[in-house]
């Protein structure tokens, strides 16, 4: 990289400096508690303070607002850059505090923001997996090396989270017709963790690594790939 994350210019600004994010999160709270049955686990085991990279699984729709909504401190996104395709995507994703993420190429701009998020304390999303998928029933797939390399390189712990119960959301059709059956939404947090010390890197060791921690948090039904206990609750 050709310059190191603290002076790096933050082209997208952090979340908490956003009212439209507090809005958003509190609406979401709102509806999961009214429309849905949520609970979340492990809230205290999210630091008060300093950079974390939150990982995710990622099996619908609502989980990136579900998952801002769970967790107790603001955070930005790496979301796909897809949704700053028109004007309303733009002033959502900025309002939410989205990083675009071009997938499927090395992002070295996202990169770089993503790192000065966490240069400066902050928290940062992830959604390993890249995207949701269309499979059924929904499993965990393969995660991509893009966040074990900003957890390299930024040195950040990592927090992971698993999301269940909202594959039962799975077109925004679905957040009409499946309020009256009030689905059963599960959000457990896990605690943080470092990547252990390896030379030479091990970008897929480290993936794993983080997915099986992720694996660990939920029913065995969602396991796929990523089974046993490398990472513990």
């Amino acid at each position: 990289m050709s310059s190191s994350p603290a002076r790096t210019k933050l082209e997208y600004p952090l979340a908490p400096h956003y009212p439209s994010y507090w809005l958003g999160e509190r609406l979401t709270a709102l509806a999961a508690s009214l429309f849905a049955d949520w609970q979340v686990e492990g809230e205290a085991r999210m630091p008060k303070s300093g950079p974390i990279i939150v990982a995710a699984n990622h099996f619908s729709l609502v989980d990136p607002p579900l998952l801002a909504a769970s967790i107790p401190r603001q955070m930005s996104y790496l979301g796909k850059a897809e949704l700053w395709g028109n004007l309303i995507g733009r002033i959502f994703s900025r309002g939410i505090g989205i990083i675009p993420l071009r997938r499927g190429q090395a992002d070295r701009p996202a990169l770089r923001t993503a790192l000065t998020v966490l240069e400066h304390g902050g928290v940062v999303g992830v959604f390993p997996e890249g995207t949701r998928g269309r499979d059924h029933p929904r499993r965990l797939k393969p995660g991509l090396p893009g966040i074990a390399l900003l957890a390299r390189l930024s040195g950040a712990p990592l927090l992971p989270v698993g999301i269940a119960g909202t594959d039962a959301i799975d077109r925004p059709s679905d957040l009409l017709t499946k309020a009256f059956t009030r689905p059963r939404f599960r959000v457990v947090i896990g605690d943080p963790f470092d990547l252990p010390v390896r030379q030479p890197r091990d970008l897929e060791a480290d993936t794993a690594l983080i997915m099986t921690a992720i694996a660990n948090l939920l029913p065995e039904r969602y396991w796929g790939l990523y089974t046993g206990d490398a990472v513990g609750r």
